[in-house]
């Protein structure tokens, strides 16, 4: 069988998802799948590890990063300086791969971390000089592959449509 066309017309799904659709509501026995959020969270999904794959083999493996390791940076250099756990959270990362990012880009020579003095429990980490050099590189490159990725959309879809994610973002998960 040959590989069925990554994309359906606009607006319209394409074989992929009609078919996955159609083994979901084979499942069907209580009337509780709902199609219409399986055809959402499939088409986020597919959307999110596109363009994930393509920031990493465009922008950040070319930078030296993992996509992890370019979430740690862009998030420690928004907030100057930051414990682990709050790296953690902020960037959708667990904190043991928390850990194993720092320890790389650490010996990297783009963070430091420190105890602090108020706790020495504690550890805080900074961004070196080479580190904000780095996510400020990285990051215009990414701005570039941003705009082809939304291109097609014109500035008010684009405006409701990070309003949506942001909506998804506030829902409790846990």
């Amino acid at each position: 069988m040959s590989a069925p066309n990554a994309v359906g017309a606009d607006g319209e799904p394409d074989e992929f998802e009609r078919r996955a659709a159609d083994r979901v509501a084979s499942l069907e026995s209580d009337g509780r799948i709902a199609l219409d959020t399986f055809a959402a969270m499939f088409e986020l999904f597919r959307a999110s590890t596109r363009v994930i794959a393509d920031l990493e083999s465009t922008v950040h493996r070319p930078a030296g990063l993992s996509i992890a390791g370019f979430r740690v940076l862009f998030t420690v250099w928004v907030f100057e300086s930051l414990e682990p756990r709050e790296i953690a959270r902020l960037a959708g990362v667990s904190t043991a791969a928390v850990s194993g990012v720092l320890t790389t880009l650490e010996r990297d020579g783009l963070v430091e971390k420190a105890r602090r003095d108020d706790d020495r429990r504690r550890l805080d980490v900074t961004l070196t000089s080479a580190g904000q050099a780095r996510v400020a590189e990285a990051y215009r490159a990414q701005n570039v592959r941003e705009q082809v990725v939304f291109a097609d959309i014109d500035r008010d879809e684009l405006r409701a449509f990070t309003a949506t994610l942001r909506r998804l973002l506030r829902v409790p998960l846990d």
